[in-house]
C-alpha cells in the first residue's frame, strides 16, 4: 500500500517553487513572497513550514543534496560490474537530466551563497570525499593500481566540476558536448575498458508519461523525489500511526462515495472486517481481501479505496482479515492468519470465491493460494493481484527506484528485514512465492505500472505462472506506479479496477449465493 501523506507534500511544492525562483530571478530576488506565489499558496503558509526564507533555502539546497545522493544511489545498485559502477556515478553527474539548466543555475546558487551556510559546506566536503572514494573504488575494481586509482579519480572530479562550469553557458556548451568529451577523455585514459554511455531509458519514459491524465501528473510533481523514510522496530508503531492517520479520510471518503456498509466479523478466530454496498445489505461473501502495508503496516479499512471499489463494481460482499504484522508477529504469522480464516471464510461462502490482494497483500495471496492447493483445500475461482510483492530477496535491480512516488528500494529493505527472522532465508516460498510452485492455480490477472518499483517482479511473475501452464491476464500500465488503483481520482486507477472487476466476473460461472450463518 503506497505511503503518501499530505505535509511531505506541501513541503515538496515549496521547496520545488524555491527551486523555480531561484532558477528564474536569482537567489537575491527569490522572496517568501515570490516563492509562495510560484507554489500558489499564502506565505503565512511557508512560515508555518519554514522559520524564514534562510531556513527555506536551506532546506531546498539539502533537498537537493538529497535529491542527487538518492539518484547516484539508485544507479549504484542497478550496476553490476566496476565499469558499471564508474560509469553510474560519472551519468549522475552528467546525464541530461541531471544537467538540466534549472539545475545548473541552482547548483551554482548554491556554491555562491555556501560561505553563509556552513552546514552546506560541511556537506558539500561529504559529498565530494564520498564521490571520490566511489570512483577510486570502483577504478580499483577495474584493476587499476591504488595509486593511479587515487590520481584518476582525480582528474575526474575536477573534470566533472569543470563540465558544470561550462554548462552554465549553453549557448556554446551543452549537455551532450559535456557528456561526449568525458567518454572522450575515459577512453583515452583508460584504454581498453571501451567504456560506452549505458542505454538511456529517458525517451521510453516520456512515452510512458505522455498519455498520462492530468491527475497523475500533479500527483508525480506533488510526490517526487520520494521523501526518504526508515523503518525500524523503534518506530513501527509510531508509523502505524502516521500512516492511519492520513489514511482515514480516505477511508470514510471512500464509504461514502462507493456507498458501502462496514462490519466487523472473526474467520476462525482471525478479526476481519466485512465490506458490502449498503444498497445489496444481504450480499454473498465472494472475495477474500489481503491489503498492503509489507506486512508491517495496513488494515483492511486503509484499503477500501481498492476493496470498496471491488465490492461495490461487483454487488458482493468482501472480507479483509486483519492479518498479524511484524515484527511483533514475524513470518510465519500473517500466512497462518491468512489461511485459517480462508477455511472459514470458505465454509461460509458455500461456493466460487475470488482471492484479491495489494502489494505485499498480493505476495500473501500467492503464498496462500500454493499452500491452499498443496493442502487440498477449496481453490478460489480466480485471482487478482494488484502490484504483488513475491520476491523478498535483497538482490533486485528495481530499475524503478527513485521513479516510483511510493516506495523505494530502501523501504522494501526494511519491510524484508522486519517481517522475516533475521536469519531466515528470504528465498523460501512462503517469504518469496515467486520461487514457489506456480502449477495447478487459478486464473489470475496481475497488474503493475512502468513506474512500478515491482515492475521486474510482476513481469517476472507474469512469465513464471505462464511457463507453469497457468492462466494470466497481465496489465502494465505505462507512466504508472506501485498500487495506483489506491487513488480514487486517478481516472486509471478507475479503468483498471474496471477491467479486475471484468475479469472476476468471467470467472463466475455460478448464480448469485446466499452468505451462509456461521457455525
Amino acid at each position: 500500500m503506497p505511503k503518501v501523506g499530505m505535509e511531505p507534500v506541501r513541503r515538496r511544492q515549496i521547496i520545488a517553487a524555491a527551486r523555480a525562483c531561484i532558477h528564474r530571478d536569482g537567489i537575491g530576488q527569490a522572496s517568501v513572497h515570490r516563492i509562495a506565489r510560484e507554489a500558489g499558496i499564502a506565505p503565512a503558509l511557508i512560515q508555518h513550514y519554514f522559520d524564514d526564507k534562510e531556513t527555506l533555502l536551506l532546506e531546498t539546497f539539502r533537498a537537493m543534496y538529497r535529491e542527487f545522493s538518492a539518484d547516484i544511489g539508485r544507479r549504484l545498485a542497478l550496476a553490476r560490474s566496476p565499469q558499471e559502477r564508474l560509469l553510474a556515478l560519472l551519468e549522475a553527474q552528467i546525464s541530461a537530466s541531471s544537467l538540466t539548466p534549472e539545475a545548473v543555475s541552482t547548483w551554482l546558487a548554491i556554491y555562491s551563497t555556501m560561505r553563509n551556510f556552513p552546514l552546506l559546506g560541511r556537506i558539500e566536503q561529504a559529498f565530494d570525499r564520498r564521490f571520490h572514494s566511489n570512483l577510486r573504488h570502483a577504478l580499483r575494481g577495474m584493476g587499476l593500481p591504488a595509486v593511479e586509482a587515487h590520481d584518476i579519480a582525480e582528474e575526474l572530479s575536477i573534470f566533472i566540476d569543470g563540465l558544470w562550469q561550462n554548462v552554465a553557458n549553453p549557448v556554446t556548451f551543452t549537455p551532450n558536448r559535456a557528456r561526449a568529451l568525458l567518454y572522450r577523455y575515459l577512453n583515452l585514459r583508460l584504454p581498453g575498458q571501451n567504456l560506452a554511455p549505458p542505454p538511456d531509458d529517458s525517451l521510453r519514459r516520456a512515452n510512458d508519461d505522455a498519455g498520462l491524465s492530468a491527475e497523475a501528473r500533479q500527483f508525480l510533481k506533488d510526490n517526487l523525489p520520494v521523501a526518504p523514510a526508515h523503518l525500524s522496530e523503534a518506530n513501527v508503531v509510531e508509523m502505524r500511526q502516521q500512516v492511519a492517520q492520513v489514511y482515514r479520510a480516505e477511508a470514510r471518503a471512500s464509504v461514502k462515495a462507493f456507498g458501502l456498509g462496514l462490519a466487523q466479523m472473526d474467520l476462525g478466530g482471525v478479526p476481519a472486517l466485512r465490506v458490502a454496498p449498503r444498497v445489496a445489505a444481504g450480499a454473498p461473501l465472494r472475495i477474500f481481501y489481503l491489503y498492503g502495508g509489507g506486512y508491517v503496516t495496513g488494515d483492511p479499512e486503509s484499503d477500501l479505496p481498492v476493496a470498496g471499489a471491488l465490492a461495490q463494481r461487483m454487488g458482493v460482499a468482501l472480507a479483509a482479515p486483519r492479518y498479524r504484522l511484524a515484527p511483533e508477529h514475524r513470518h510465519p504469522a500473517a500466512l497462518e492468519d491468512a489461511l485459517v480464516a480462508w477455511k472459514d471464510f470458505c465454509a461460509r461462502a458455500g461456493g466460487p470465491v475470488f482471492l484479491v490482494g495489494e502489494s505485499a497483500g498480493g505476495g500473501l495471496a500467492l503464498a496462500l493460494a500454493q499452500a491452499v492447493r498443496d493442502a487440498g483445500l477449496p481453490m478460489p475461482a480466480a485471482m487478482a493481484l494488484l502490484s504483488p510483492w513475491v520476491d523478498l530477496t535483497p538482490d533486485q535491480r528495481l530499475a524503478n527506484d527513485g521513479h516510483d512516488p511510493t516506495l523505494s528500494r530502501q523501504n522494501l529493505r526494511d519491510y524484508a528485514r522486519l517481517y522475516a527472522a533475521p536469519a531466515a532465508d528470504l528465498s523460501h516460498p512462503a517469504i518469496s512465492p515467486l520461487v514457489g510452485d506456480l502449477a495447478g492455480l487459478p486464473p489470475m490477472i496481475l497488474t503493475t505500472g512502468s513506474r512500478d518499483i515491482l515492475c521486474e517482479q510482476v513481469h517476472a511473475l507474469r512469465a513464471a505462472v505462464a511457463a507453469a501452464g497457468g492462466s494470466v491476464e497481465f496489465h502494465d500500465w505505462p507512466g504508472l506506479w506501485h498500487v495506483f488503483e489506491f487513488y480514487r481520482a486517478l481516472p486509471e486507477a478507475a479503468a483498471s479496477l474496471d477491467r479486475i472487476t471484468a475479469f472476476l466476473c468471467r470467472h463466475d460461472t455460478t448464480a448469485p449465493l446466499t452468505e451462509k450463518e456461521p457455525g
